[in-house]
């Protein structure tokens, strides 16, 4: 089986890539076991002093793969499905939000749903001019997971979290800047670089100080970090069992406006 995912050591920096092209890097089974192995290694891996995610292809990531989610219902167990995803997805925001290391996003392109999750899950996020994200998970009557509730509520005011989450509309590398989201701005052809420029100077930095300084600021957020997301999990696996869930995705794949009952 063709890996989808890459990890590659120079020296100090650790960099993981989403080599899943075809599949605009989509967040399925696969990937996501693969890119948990890889982040679980990197943590034994005490000589690592930055983390570096970038996807190639058009997209860095386009969230849940629709076609794996299509096969669930038509096996009947969409719910089962989305809970063997989670188990995995769910691990990873941990390990992302606790890594005591600096970890860099370098959005290539489509950052959409679990995948602008993914990116906004690290510490930097650098985007080439042609990146785009978007909160897609309400076009397949699902809740913004993969840490969604917890990324968007707490860096955007409630009515902005609520128009990103319930609108699943387009914002452009720029819009994510004016909001915050987004650090730097590069242009595509010199996104690779950029950010392992960043990785380099993190890496020369003081890395103990980094890890102490986020854990400080995970202790100040007023809920625990991990009581909420198993509410987040749970709550997306409900989803998974809904019937809109089934119309978003098979709507998708016939490219027409899915038509939600709200069952």
């Amino acid at each position: 089986m063709k890996e989808k995912t890459k990890l590659i050591i120079e020296n100090d920096i650790a960099t993981i890539k989403l080599v899943d092209p075809e599949n605009l890097n989509a967040l399925g089974k696969d990937m996501a076991r693969e890119l948990l192995q890889h982040l679980q290694e990197l943590e034994n891996k005490s000589e690592i002093r930055a983390l570096l995610i970038t996807g190639v292809g058009k997209a860095f990531s386009a969230g849940g793969n629709i076609k794996e989610f299509k096969e669930s219902i038509e096996q009947g167990k969409p719910g089962k499905v989305m809970d063997e995803l989670l188990q995995d997805l769910y691990k990873i925001a941990k390990i992302l939000r606790m890594y005591p290391k600096p970890v860099i996003a370098a959005v290539n392109g489509w950052a959409v749903g679990a995948g602008m999750n993914l990116a906004l899950s690290c510490d930097f996020i650098i985007a080439s001019e042609n990146a785009r994200f978007r909160q897609s998970f309400c076009k397949l009557a699902l809740i913004p997971g993969f840490a969604g509730t917890i990324l968007l509520s707490r860096q955007l005011t409630w009515q902005q979290a609520v128009e990103m989450a319930f609108f699943g509309e387009t914002y452009s590398a720029q819009d994510m800047k004016e909001l915050g989201f987004v650090n730097y701005i590069v242009p595509e052809e010199k996104l690779e670089e950029s950010a392992f420029e960043w990785a380099k100077k993190f890496a020369e930095g003081p890395t103990l100080t980094y890890a102490r300084t986020k854990r400080l600021f995970f202790d100040a957020l007023s809920k625990p970090l991990e009581e909420h997301l198993e509410k987040e999990r749970q709550m997306q696996i409900q989803s998974a069992e809904s019937e809109d869930f089934k119309i978003g995705v098979f709507a998708m794949i016939e490219k027409k406006p899915p038509k939600f009952i709200g069952k």
